[in-house]
């Protein structure tokens, strides 16, 4: 449940390997102070960290980063009379499921004159509260996000109502995200599949992380360094990469295995210990200098309001 002030406001779902959040964007109105109320009764702070207003969605990046599980989307077909399962709001902090059926594909219309193709028509108006919530298959995948939009046969304007954005959109709405900086080794890094090497490739350093100095390239297919293997494991994305570098203890070390212009050689960078750390950005995986030691206050930082 995504929350403000202990009350719940949206649905959101977190993304298998990722940990971040897919919701709906306009039940977060200015898109501060939320809080991500997860079934064990964490409440973690999370950060508006990239939307789309015509498809009404939006991308959580919780306070932190833990990993934690998550759902898939789906790649099945979906058609009118489809049986899925939507997550509800039921009561005492705690979320239901309910089943639902598609009734059509239709075009809806989003902010800014966004065309909406493909969009899934709901047999009932879910809850405000349920808004953001998936729709997931029998296989237990997310088929669809509901979101709000106008609809094609409203001539009175539009009045947003509750929609399916199915997952083709979120799909996309994702791939036009921020890339994911790895924790303290301060890398950008993206997937990289060339065949007979897959890796990822180095896609940004941070001037402040332990990476600076090691003599890393960072750039487009071709310019940029591929991580191949860290500590000899074989890593093929960037949540993998991501998680193996997290797993390492204060003042750990990491050997990545790279390959710069046909050539593979070996960078070992170390973890700053806690007397001289790099505190987390608390949302995005960036890491900023702290000379004190200390880490960052607890208020979540403003974001603009996305509806202004």
């Amino acid at each position: 449940m995504i929350e403000r002030a202990g009350r719940p406001i949206a649905i959101g779902t977190p993304l298998s390997g990722d940990g971040r959040i897919v919701t709906a964007l306009s039940p977060l109105t200015h898109g501060n102070q939320l809080v991500a109320h997860y079934p064990d009764g964490q409440l973690i702070p999370v950060r508006l960290s990239h939307s789309d207003r015509g498809w009404d969605l939006a991308l959580l990046t919780p306070q932190g980063d833990a990993p934690r599980l998550g759902l898939k989307g789906s790649r099945e077909p979906v058609t009118a009379g489809t049986k899925l399962h939507g997550a509800s709001y039921v009561a005492d902090k705690r979320l239901g499921s309910s089943g639902i059926t598609i009734k059509a594909k239709s075009t809806f219309h989003g902010c800014d004159s966004a065309e909406l193709p493909d969009a899934f028509e709901l047999p009932f108006a879910p809850k405000a509260t349920d808004i953001g919530a998936p729709l997931i298959s029998d296989q237990g995948e997310v088929v669809a996000v509901i979101a709000r939009a106008c609809a094609m046969t409203n001539k009175a304007g539009c009045t947003l109502a509750p929609y399916g954005a199915p997952v083709t959109a979120v799909r996309d709405f994702l791939r036009s995200a921020p890339i994911r900086r790895s924790p303290w080794v301060g890398l950008d890094v993206v997937a990289f599949d060339a065949g007979v090497v897959r890796g990822v490739r180095v896609t940004g350093i941070s001037p402040e992380g332990p990476a600076a100095n090691s003599g890393l390239h960072a750039g487009p297919p071709g310019v940029g360094d591929v991580v191949l293997a860290v500590d000899g494991n074989p890593i093929a994305t960037a949540a993998a990469f991501a998680s193996v570098i997290e797993s390492r203890g204060p003042g750990g070390s990491a050997r990545l295995t790279v390959l710069t212009e046909g050539q593979l050689r070996e960078i070992v960078v170390q973890q700053p210990t806690p007397s001289n750390t790099l505190a987390p950005a608390r949302n995005d995986r960036a890491y900023q200098s702290n000379s004190a030691g200390s880490l960052p206050p607890s208020e979540t930082p403003t974001a603009p309001n996305p509806y202004r």
